[in-house]
């Protein structure tokens, strides 16, 4: 007889064993139950970070419109077109309507941020059509509000008629691309009196708009560009950004503000005599306005090495010239300057409301006097 060996434990092991396998089966159910409350305590906690997170996110938003801070001063692409004219670029689209330059904007039909305005122009009136950038665009102010239109009020009662002021001005322009728009509309409107406004970086090089947009790549860009134009609190934190980052740049480098070229400061004089003698080719005249920021500016020495400022050289053009001049520095301040902030946006340099209201009761008077001297009949 063949004894064959038995498979089954010896019974006093097998109840040995048996508290064992129970413990270590208690300790794994154990141990899973904790790693599955350890999971669901770990998702609770990050959703409710995440809850706290957009709660905070969703009030800073909230203060930032409420406080006026992180404004949209951008300028949208849907309100220019390029333009056929290679000397101007790109120009605003005729009648536009819609938020761009941190405020609701409207053009009219040859692209003007102005009225509707007929044409032919009625006997008696005198138009003062006003050519300059973003700072007599208005920039950040309803289409009320900026200085041509405000200073048409005060010029009501002047030489017997009605006096109408003409917008011009394009956001980005320099004083070669306003000779360009003045020669563009100025026929359509045959204006009695040209205004231009001239600022420090006129001197710079034309470009255009379209080159200037903000637009980020990646796989985010689209959710970016949505949020540089909707949310408050991302361009606060990016402007912030770049503000801090440019800061420390120019520290590290140790880089001062350079010289103003004098070649170019010489081709921007050049070309405001080009606009006095359009005035005067078609029976107008014309104004010279100086605006403030950076107008002290040193511009590099002549063959004399003489030294002189912009605003010495653009004061000393106006005198050559013949043509009257208003320097804004004692009415508006420049920006550099604390007491100036007033006058100025919240985070942009641009004239506020108040800047505006400023920079019209500075022009008044000597648009008064130019206007009184047209001749009768007009």
């Amino acid at each position: 007889m063949v004894i064959r060996p038995s498979l089954t434990m010896p019974k006093p092991a097998a109840i040995m064993l048996r508290p064992t396998l129970g413990f270590l089966g208690r300790r794994v159910a154990i141990i899973a139950a904790g790693r599955k409350i350890a999971f669901r305590s770990l998702f609770g906690n990050l959703a409710a970070f995440a809850a706290g997170l957009l709660v905070v996110v969703i009030l800073a938003e909230v203060a930032l419109r409420l406080l006026g801070v992180g404004h949209p001063y951008y300028s949208a692409p849907e309100l220019y077109q390029p333009s056929p004219n290679p000397r101007l670029l790109f120009e605003p689209r005729p009648n536009f309507s819609g938020f761009s330059e941190g405020a609701a904007i409207q053009t009219n039909r040859l692209g003007l941020r102005e009225r509707e305005l007929p044409l032919a122009k009625p006997p008696g009136v005198v138009r003062v059509l006003f050519l300059g950038d973003s700072v007599t665009f208005g920039t950040g102010v309803g289409d009320e509000q900026p200085f041509p239109r405000l200073v048409e009020s005060a010029l009501a009662d002047v030489g017997g008629g009605a006096v109408r002021t003409i917008n011009a001005a394009v956001v980005g322009y320099n004083t070669t691309q306003e000779l360009e728009r003045l020669r563009a509309v100025g026929p359509a409107y045959r204006p009695d009196v040209v205004v231009l406004t001239f600022v420090v970086n006129d001197l710079l090089d034309a470009f255009s708009i379209f080159d200037h947009q903000y637009q980020p790549t990646g796989i985010l860009a689209g959710p970016k560009v949505w949020l540089r134009r909707n949310s408050y609190l991302y361009r606060f934190t990016q402007n912030t950004y770049w503000r801090v980052a440019g800061e420390l740049r120019r520290l590290g480098t140790g880089r001062t503000e350079p010289l103003r070229p004098r070649t170019r400061v010489e081709e921007r004089l050049a070309e405001l005599g080009e606009i006095a003698a359009w005035a005067q080719a078609h029976d107008a005249r014309f104004l010279l306005v100086l605006y403030p920021d950076h107008i002290d500016d040193p511009v590099s020495p002549g063959a004399a090495g003489e030294r002189v400022t912009v605003r010495e050289e653009l004061l000393g053009f106006a005198e050559r010239s013949g043509v009257p001049a208003v320097d804004l520095t004692a009415a508006l301040g420049d920006v550099r300057d604390p007491r100036a902030r007033q006058f100025r946006l919240g985070e942009d340099p641009h004239p506020s409301p108040a800047g505006h209201r400023a920079i019209a009761d500075a022009l008044a008077p000597a648009l008064r006097a130019v206007v009184a001297g047209l001749p009768a009949g007009r």
